[in-house]
């Protein structure tokens, strides 16, 4: 009988052995399945979060507490992918264009690529602006942005530069000029045009001594203001010294950088790319953005999304982070 026993422990055993780690697998959700939403957005960073609150709230509100798949491709625009600069956010999932086959066919719903504005998601989504009882557009804006942290290794990088140059106690400003003639010229139906003279205003209106942090997304304007108020205006990133900003996107071999390791000032490159190319990597995009922020007057450029999301980090900032608090 002893023997007995011990040969079936042995088969059970043997058994285990040949068989996956019952230990190892998650249990069943056993709660009503809320499902998920599809949505998408191929613009730069600003257009993507707004875009992505937009559907985090729909998915929440009009789809039961649905999850949020949201399709993130890198690309000129956005030159690097969401969890590389925000930590995860619960309940949103991230896939890409060449995997989203597997989640399309039981989506509730499957959005198409949207460059929308917050307010007209909400109008095609028929969440109702001022109703009793629900937040309005405004706040439901200020609530989604409000779960975007980023990481650990950002926000040490644009705090570190926001204490030691004081930018609570600063200006900030943003130029944006890739394609902002075409956007004002279309935009005011032909009636006004961009310039860089309200900038140089806003810095010559400021006292000697007060820095003024800038944001910009072009490498000729940085420079200019550089050496027009020396000492004055703050960069966190030289876009011209800084040879990775002008790399494509996707490197395989020695040929598609060797030119621009011999001439790191050489305009080769930036002929094959594309109009909406940044020339700052996601990360200092969103470090510029912290630390614009941070600052106590920003000025920003009209009809621009990146500006909008300073403004909209600042209140985030000043509300609910404690920044600028001594």
């Amino acid at each position: 009988m002893f023997y007995l026993i011990l040969l079936v422990v042995f088969l059970i055993s043997v058994q285990k052995l040949r068989c996956d780690n019952p230990t190892s697998i998650i249990p069943a959700y056993t709660g009503p399945d809320p499902g998920y939403i599809i949505a998408e957005s191929s613009s730069g960073l600003a257009n993507r979060l707004r875009v992505m609150a937009a559907y985090m709230y729909i998915a929440d509100y009009k789809y039961d507490g649905a999850h949020l798949i949201f399709i993130w491709d890198v690309n000129e625009a956005c030159p690097g992918h969401f969890l590389s600069v925000f930590e995860p956010i619960p309940k949103v999932v991230f896939a890409t264009n060449i995997s989203r086959y597997v989640v399309d066919k039981h989506a509730k719903i499957n959005y198409e690529n949207s460059f929308a504005v917050f307010s007209w998601i909400m109008r095609m989504n028929d969440i109702p602006k001022n109703r009793f009882g629900l937040p309005s557009w405004g706040e439901i804006e200020y609530q989604m942005h409000s779960r975007y942290f980023p990481t650990r290794e950002v926000m040490f990088k644009a705090l570190s530069f926001v204490h030691k140059y004081n930018i609570c106690n600063a200006s900030a400003m943003h130029i944006r000029e890739t394609d902002m003639k075409e956007s004002v010229l279309k935009s005011s139906n032909g009636k006004k045009k961009f310039s860089l003279q309200p900038y140089i205003n806003f810095v010559q209106s400021k006292a000697k001594d007060e820095k003024v942090f800038l944001l910009t997304d072009n490498p000729a304007t940085q420079n200019y203001f550089l050496k027009e108020f020396p000492g004055q205006v703050l960069i966190y990133s030289s876009m011209d010294s800084d040879v990775v900003n002008k790399l494509p996107m996707k490197i395989t071999n020695m040929n598609d950088i060797k030119h621009l390791l011999k001439n790191e000032k050489s305009n080769l490159i930036t002929q094959s790319m594309a109009s909406d190319h940044r020339f700052t990597t996601l990360e200092n995009a969103l470090i510029d953005v912290i630390i614009a922020a941070h600052a106590k007057h920003f000025k920003p450029t009209i009809y621009s999304s990146l500006s909008e999301l300073v403004t909209m980090f600042h209140r985030i900032g000043r509300k609910d982070r404690g920044w600028c608090q001594t």
